[in-house]
């Protein structure tokens, strides 16, 4: 919950969010639209959960089909192919 209570306090759209057991632990994955100063922010704050051990952020291959297309790791695009309205982040806690 303090992980999606860090988006919504900031006014973000979540319009995909998925839930899983991961070994011993769970995963949440979100998708969200932000810029690079609310992911420094975000991060920050998920990293502050105490049962929070790590937080990956990456670009959707599709933002149409975020099901699945995305995976956590996927590297970042150079900051040049970056649009300056923000892009579509998908961010793993």
């Amino acid at each position: 919950m303090r992980i999606l209570n860090a988006v919504s306090r900031r006014g973000i759209d979540m319009p995909y969010v998925k839930a899983e057991p991961a070994d011993q632990a769970h995963k949440a994955t979100l998708l969200l639209e932000v810029n690079h100063k609310q992911i420094g922010q975000l991060c920050r704050d998920w990293y502050a959960v105490v049962d929070v051990t790590d937080v990956r952020s990456g670009v959707p291959m599709s933002t149409e089909d975020h099901h699945g297309m995305w995976t956590a790791d996927t590297p970042h695009p150079p900051a040049t192919a970056m649009s300056p309205h923000g892009a579509a982040r998908q961010a793993s806690a």
